[in-house]
Protein backbone atom coordinates (compact mmCIF):
# COMPACT_ATOMS: atom_id res chain seq x y z
CA UNK A 1 0.00 0.00 0.00
CA UNK A 2 1.39 3.36 -1.04
CA UNK A 3 0.59 6.98 1.08
CA UNK A 4 -0.91 9.42 -1.03
CA UNK A 5 -1.96 13.04 -0.62
CA UNK A 6 -6.00 13.86 -1.97
CA UNK A 7 -6.66 17.05 -2.26
CA UNK A 8 -10.53 17.24 -2.10
CA UNK A 9 -12.63 20.37 -3.65
CA UNK A 10 -16.31 20.30 -4.47
CA UNK A 11 -17.03 17.73 -6.38
CA UNK A 12 -13.47 16.75 -6.84
CA UNK A 13 -10.75 14.98 -6.04
CA UNK A 14 -6.56 15.28 -7.13
CA UNK A 15 -4.46 12.56 -6.20
CA UNK A 16 -0.46 13.52 -6.06
CA UNK A 17 0.69 10.34 -6.52
CA UNK A 18 -0.58 9.47 -10.02
CA UNK A 19 -1.48 12.96 -11.19
CA UNK A 20 -4.84 12.07 -11.44
CA UNK A 21 -7.76 14.41 -11.31
CA UNK A 22 -11.69 12.57 -10.49
CA UNK A 23 -14.98 13.60 -9.66
CA UNK A 24 -18.31 11.21 -9.75
CA UNK A 25 -18.24 10.95 -13.20
CA UNK A 26 -14.60 10.45 -14.56
CA UNK A 27 -11.19 10.73 -13.96
CA UNK A 28 -8.39 12.64 -16.30
CA UNK A 29 -4.33 12.34 -16.50
CA UNK A 30 -3.69 16.19 -15.89
CA UNK A 31 -0.75 17.32 -18.19
CA UNK A 32 2.28 18.16 -15.92
CA UNK A 33 1.77 22.25 -16.22
CA UNK A 34 -1.87 21.40 -15.37
CA UNK A 35 -1.08 19.01 -12.56
CA UNK A 36 1.20 21.86 -11.31
CA UNK A 37 -0.87 24.96 -11.73
CA UNK A 38 -3.24 23.29 -9.79
CA UNK A 39 -1.87 22.07 -7.16
CA UNK A 40 -0.29 25.47 -6.68
CA UNK A 41 -3.90 26.85 -6.61
CA UNK A 42 -4.76 24.41 -4.20
CA UNK A 43 -1.93 25.34 -1.97
CA UNK A 44 -3.45 28.61 -1.89
CA UNK A 45 -6.87 28.78 -1.79
CA UNK A 46 -8.57 31.93 -1.63
CA UNK A 47 -5.85 34.35 -2.05
CA UNK A 48 -4.96 36.78 -4.99
CA UNK A 49 -2.15 34.88 -6.82
CA UNK A 50 -0.39 37.32 -9.58
CA UNK A 51 0.73 36.41 -12.87
CA UNK A 52 4.61 36.76 -12.14
CA UNK A 53 4.15 34.32 -8.89
CA UNK A 54 2.52 32.20 -10.96
CA UNK A 55 5.14 32.82 -14.13
CA UNK A 56 8.00 32.34 -10.74
CA UNK A 57 6.35 29.17 -9.25
CA UNK A 58 4.63 26.89 -12.03
CA UNK A 59 7.54 27.79 -14.80
CA UNK A 60 10.14 28.07 -12.59
CA UNK A 61 10.84 31.91 -13.89
CA UNK A 62 11.32 31.18 -17.00
CA UNK A 63 10.33 33.95 -19.83
CA UNK A 64 6.85 32.87 -21.33
CA UNK A 65 3.93 34.58 -23.26
CA UNK A 66 1.06 35.70 -21.27
CA UNK A 67 -0.91 33.36 -23.46
CA UNK A 68 0.66 30.33 -22.04
CA UNK A 69 -0.62 31.19 -18.63
CA UNK A 70 -4.41 31.97 -20.38
CA UNK A 71 -4.03 28.51 -22.78
CA UNK A 72 -3.68 26.13 -19.22
CA UNK A 73 -6.26 28.54 -17.36
CA UNK A 74 -8.31 27.47 -20.19
CA UNK A 75 -7.48 23.84 -19.67
CA UNK A 76 -8.21 23.61 -16.23
CA UNK A 77 -11.56 25.71 -16.69
CA UNK A 78 -12.63 23.33 -19.49
CA UNK A 79 -11.49 19.82 -17.19
CA UNK A 80 -13.31 21.62 -14.07
CA UNK A 81 -16.58 22.38 -16.33
CA UNK A 82 -15.80 26.08 -14.75
CA UNK A 83 -17.19 29.39 -16.66
CA UNK A 84 -15.08 32.33 -16.60
CA UNK A 85 -18.04 35.16 -16.30
CA UNK A 86 -19.53 32.85 -13.26
CA UNK A 87 -16.25 30.65 -11.81
CA UNK A 88 -17.04 28.16 -8.80
CA UNK A 89 -13.16 27.48 -8.92
CA UNK A 90 -10.89 29.72 -11.01
CA UNK A 91 -11.45 33.58 -10.62
CA UNK A 92 -10.11 35.99 -12.99
CA UNK A 93 -9.28 39.53 -11.50
CA UNK A 94 -8.60 42.02 -14.34
CA UNK A 95 -4.79 43.04 -14.61
CA UNK A 96 -4.16 41.22 -11.38
CA UNK A 97 -3.47 37.25 -11.87
CA UNK A 98 -6.27 34.62 -10.75
CA UNK A 99 -8.00 33.25 -7.17
CA UNK A 100 -9.05 29.66 -6.56
CA UNK A 101 -12.45 30.17 -4.88
CA UNK A 102 -12.67 26.51 -3.78
CA UNK A 103 -12.88 25.38 0.29
CA UNK A 104 -9.90 22.55 -0.27
CA UNK A 105 -9.63 20.11 1.94
CA UNK A 106 -6.33 17.86 2.39
CA UNK A 107 -6.57 14.20 2.78
CA UNK A 108 -4.08 11.08 3.45
CA UNK A 109 -5.37 7.89 2.10
CA UNK A 110 -3.77 4.47 1.19
CA UNK A 111 -4.03 3.78 -2.78
CA UNK A 112 -3.06 0.09 -4.36
CA UNK A 113 -2.80 0.87 -8.06
CA UNK A 114 -3.67 -1.65 -10.57
CA UNK A 115 -1.83 -2.21 -13.43
CA UNK A 116 -5.17 -2.45 -15.67
CA UNK A 117 -5.97 1.44 -14.08
CA UNK A 118 -5.80 4.14 -16.00
CA UNK A 119 -2.03 4.47 -17.24
CA UNK A 120 0.14 6.57 -15.00
CA UNK A 121 1.81 9.91 -16.09
CA UNK A 122 5.73 9.64 -16.50
CA UNK A 123 6.21 13.00 -14.04
CA UNK A 124 4.88 11.91 -10.71
CA UNK A 125 5.54 12.49 -7.25
CA UNK A 126 7.26 9.69 -5.05
CA UNK A 127 5.36 9.54 -1.51
CA UNK A 128 6.79 7.87 0.48
CA UNK A 129 5.13 5.08 3.23
CA UNK A 130 4.41 6.75 7.07
CA UNK A 131 3.91 4.06 9.45
CA UNK A 132 1.18 1.87 9.50
CA UNK A 133 -1.76 3.02 11.81
CA UNK A 134 -0.54 6.66 11.43
CA UNK A 135 -2.51 9.49 9.86
CA UNK A 136 -0.35 12.79 10.17
CA UNK A 137 -2.93 14.72 7.62
CA UNK A 138 -3.47 17.53 10.20
CA UNK A 139 0.85 17.75 10.44
CA UNK A 140 1.30 18.12 6.56
CA UNK A 141 -1.71 20.92 6.28
CA UNK A 142 0.27 23.22 9.25
CA UNK A 143 3.47 22.51 7.25
CA UNK A 144 2.03 23.48 4.04
CA UNK A 145 0.82 26.65 5.76
CA UNK A 146 4.21 27.35 7.19
CA UNK A 147 5.49 27.15 3.79
CA UNK A 148 2.79 29.39 2.49
CA UNK A 149 3.33 32.04 4.78
CA UNK A 150 7.65 31.46 4.06
CA UNK A 151 6.36 31.91 0.33
CA UNK A 152 5.14 35.49 1.07
CA UNK A 153 7.94 36.67 2.78
CA UNK A 154 7.23 35.85 6.36
CA UNK A 155 10.34 33.71 7.66
CA UNK A 156 8.83 30.92 9.52
CA UNK A 157 10.44 28.09 11.98
CA UNK A 158 8.86 24.75 12.60
CA UNK A 159 9.51 22.36 15.36
CA UNK A 160 9.33 18.66 14.39
CA UNK A 161 9.13 16.51 17.33
CA UNK A 162 8.28 12.95 18.13
CA UNK A 163 10.17 9.82 19.60
CA UNK A 164 12.25 7.78 17.36
CA UNK A 165 10.02 5.48 14.64
CA UNK A 166 7.43 7.95 14.94
CA UNK A 167 7.81 9.00 11.08
CA UNK A 168 9.01 12.30 11.05
CA UNK A 169 11.25 11.53 8.13
CA UNK A 170 8.51 10.07 6.27
CA UNK A 171 6.16 13.07 6.90
CA UNK A 172 8.67 15.43 6.04
CA UNK A 173 9.66 13.44 2.56
CA UNK A 174 5.74 13.49 2.01
CA UNK A 175 5.80 17.11 2.71
CA UNK A 176 8.64 17.87 -0.08
CA UNK A 177 7.40 15.24 -2.46
CA UNK A 178 3.79 17.86 -2.33
CA UNK A 179 5.70 21.41 -3.19
CA UNK A 180 6.73 22.30 -6.15
CA UNK A 181 10.63 23.24 -5.82
CA UNK A 182 13.78 23.42 -7.62
CA UNK A 183 16.81 21.55 -6.48
CA UNK A 184 18.34 24.48 -4.86
CA UNK A 185 15.57 25.73 -3.22
CA UNK A 186 15.82 22.94 -0.30
CA UNK A 187 19.10 22.62 1.94
CA UNK A 188 17.91 19.11 4.18
CA UNK A 189 20.85 18.56 6.62
CA UNK A 190 21.02 15.76 8.94
CA UNK A 191 23.13 15.68 12.24
CA UNK A 192 24.71 12.57 13.42
CA UNK A 193 25.79 11.44 17.00
CA UNK A 194 28.99 11.88 17.92
CA UNK A 195 31.39 11.18 20.99
CA UNK A 196 33.94 14.27 20.32
CA UNK A 197 33.48 17.74 19.62
CA UNK A 198 31.50 18.30 16.56
CA UNK A 199 33.17 21.21 14.00
CA UNK A 200 30.89 24.16 13.96
CA UNK A 201 27.96 24.12 11.57
CA UNK A 202 29.13 20.55 10.28
CA UNK A 203 25.70 19.52 9.26
CA UNK A 204 25.21 22.66 7.23
CA UNK A 205 28.60 22.20 5.93
CA UNK A 206 28.08 18.98 4.63
CA UNK A 207 24.73 19.59 3.29
CA UNK A 208 26.12 22.54 1.01
CA UNK A 209 29.03 20.57 -0.22
CA UNK A 210 26.74 17.59 -1.36
CA UNK A 211 25.51 20.52 -3.15
CA UNK A 212 28.67 21.46 -4.80
CA UNK A 213 28.95 18.47 -5.87
CA UNK A 214 25.87 17.83 -8.26
CA UNK A 215 25.63 19.55 -12.10
CA UNK A 216 24.51 22.90 -10.61
CA UNK A 217 27.19 23.16 -8.02
CA UNK A 218 29.48 25.83 -9.62
CA UNK A 219 26.22 28.06 -8.72
CA UNK A 220 26.58 27.61 -5.30
CA UNK A 221 30.09 27.61 -4.92
CA UNK A 222 30.20 31.21 -7.40
CA UNK A 223 27.70 32.27 -4.12
CA UNK A 224 29.72 30.77 -1.66
CA UNK A 225 32.85 32.58 -2.44
CA UNK A 226 30.82 36.25 -3.17
CA UNK A 227 28.98 36.13 0.26
CA UNK A 228 30.35 33.41 2.65
CA UNK A 229 33.97 32.44 1.94
CA UNK A 230 34.70 31.64 5.36
CA UNK A 231 32.18 28.90 4.69
CA UNK A 232 34.02 27.96 1.26
CA UNK A 233 37.07 27.87 2.71
CA UNK A 234 35.75 24.78 4.86
CA UNK A 235 34.98 23.17 1.46
CA UNK A 236 38.46 22.98 -0.45
CA UNK A 237 38.17 19.41 -1.67
CA UNK A 238 34.99 21.09 -3.97
CA UNK A 239 37.83 23.66 -5.70
CA UNK A 240 40.73 23.41 -8.25
CA UNK A 241 43.84 24.98 -7.33
CA UNK A 242 43.58 28.12 -8.79
CA UNK A 243 40.42 28.52 -6.74
CA UNK A 244 41.61 27.74 -3.45
CA UNK A 245 44.90 30.37 -4.14
CA UNK A 246 42.19 33.34 -4.95
CA UNK A 247 40.00 32.62 -1.97
CA UNK A 248 42.71 32.13 0.46
CA UNK A 249 43.53 36.21 -0.04
CA UNK A 250 40.21 36.64 1.09
CA UNK A 251 40.38 34.55 3.51
CA UNK A 252 42.81 35.67 6.30
CA UNK A 253 41.24 34.78 9.62
CA UNK A 254 38.55 32.22 10.56
CA UNK A 255 36.31 32.50 13.42
CA UNK A 256 32.61 31.42 14.42
CA UNK A 257 31.26 34.78 14.17
CA UNK A 258 32.52 35.50 11.22
CA UNK A 259 31.14 32.13 10.06
CA UNK A 260 27.55 33.17 12.00
CA UNK A 261 26.63 36.29 9.89
CA UNK A 262 28.35 34.88 6.75
CA UNK A 263 26.30 32.05 7.00
CA UNK A 264 23.25 34.07 7.56
CA UNK A 265 23.49 36.65 4.69
CA UNK A 266 23.99 33.25 2.42
CA UNK A 267 20.75 31.71 2.99
CA UNK A 268 18.77 35.06 2.86
CA UNK A 269 20.35 35.84 -0.32
CA UNK A 270 19.07 32.38 -0.91
CA UNK A 271 15.66 33.24 0.08
CA UNK A 272 15.33 36.19 -1.79
CA UNK A 273 13.60 35.09 -4.98
CA UNK A 274 12.63 31.54 -4.39
CA UNK A 275 11.57 29.74 -1.10
CA UNK A 276 13.89 28.16 0.53
CA UNK A 277 12.96 24.95 2.79
CA UNK A 278 16.20 24.47 5.45
CA UNK A 279 15.64 21.26 7.08
CA UNK A 280 17.60 20.20 9.94
CA UNK A 281 16.86 16.14 10.97
CA UNK A 282 17.99 14.70 14.39
CA UNK A 283 18.84 18.13 15.52
CA UNK A 284 18.80 16.56 18.79
CA UNK A 285 22.27 15.84 17.94
CA UNK A 286 23.71 19.28 16.60
CA UNK A 287 26.52 21.37 17.58
CA UNK A 288 25.00 24.60 18.95
CA UNK A 289 26.50 26.95 16.29
CA UNK A 290 24.40 25.60 13.85
CA UNK A 291 21.49 25.86 15.92
CA UNK A 292 22.20 29.69 16.67
CA UNK A 293 22.58 30.00 13.20
CA UNK A 294 19.24 29.48 12.57
CA UNK A 295 17.91 31.16 16.15
CA UNK A 296 19.71 34.17 14.39
CA UNK A 297 18.16 33.96 10.97
CA UNK A 298 14.72 34.04 12.73
CA UNK A 299 15.63 37.67 14.35
CA UNK A 300 16.38 39.24 11.24
CA UNK A 301 14.85 41.90 9.69
CA UNK A 302 15.15 41.50 6.13
CA UNK A 303 12.53 39.99 4.02
CA UNK A 304 12.98 35.99 3.07
CA UNK A 305 11.22 33.31 1.57
CA UNK A 306 12.39 30.97 3.97
CA UNK A 307 11.14 28.08 6.20
CA UNK A 308 13.33 26.12 8.72
CA UNK A 309 12.21 22.47 9.94
CA UNK A 310 13.98 21.58 13.25
CA UNK A 311 13.20 17.61 13.39
CA UNK A 312 14.62 16.38 16.92
CA UNK A 313 13.80 13.70 19.32
CA UNK A 314 13.02 15.36 22.58
CA UNK A 315 13.55 12.50 25.03
CA UNK A 316 17.09 12.76 24.21
CA UNK A 317 19.73 14.23 27.02
CA UNK A 318 22.58 16.70 25.47
CA UNK A 319 23.70 20.05 24.65
CA UNK A 320 21.39 20.10 21.75
CA UNK A 321 17.93 19.56 22.73
CA UNK A 322 18.69 21.82 25.83
CA UNK A 323 19.85 24.31 23.38
CA UNK A 324 16.52 23.85 21.09
CA UNK A 325 14.43 24.38 24.71
CA UNK A 326 15.99 27.40 24.83
CA UNK A 327 15.39 28.64 21.15
CA UNK A 328 11.92 27.25 21.65
CA UNK A 329 10.65 29.46 24.69
CA UNK A 330 12.71 32.44 22.92
CA UNK A 331 11.30 32.00 19.88
CA UNK A 332 7.43 31.23 21.12
CA UNK A 333 7.76 34.44 23.09
CA UNK A 334 7.87 36.67 19.75
CA UNK A 335 5.34 34.39 17.95
CA UNK A 336 8.57 33.13 15.32
CA UNK A 337 8.05 29.38 15.70
CA UNK A 338 5.31 26.38 15.78
CA UNK A 339 5.98 23.28 17.30
CA UNK A 340 4.59 20.13 15.41
CA UNK A 341 4.26 17.06 18.31
CA UNK A 342 3.88 13.72 16.52
CA UNK A 343 2.33 11.35 18.65
CA UNK A 344 1.66 7.31 18.65
CA UNK A 345 -1.69 7.04 17.99
CA UNK A 346 -4.26 5.72 20.82
CA UNK A 347 -5.82 2.03 20.34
Amino acid sequence: MQQSITYAFGSFRLDTVTQILCNEESCISLTPKAYRLLLYFLHHSGRLISHEELFDRVWDGRIVEDSALRLVIYSLRKILGDESKSPHYIETVSKRGYRFLAVVVIKGRNQAAKASEIRQPDHRSKVPVLPTGHNYTQELVELHEAYQQASTGERRLVFLHGEHGIGKTALLNTFLANVQHSELAVLRARCVQMSCVAEPFLPLLEALERHCRESNGRLIIERLNQIAPTWLYQMLNVLDPDDIAKLQQKVSHIYTGRMLREGADFFERLSQNATLILMLDNAQWSDEFTLDLLNFLMFRCTAAKLLIIVSYRPCEVGLGVRRIAEMRAELLRHGLCQELSMQKCQS
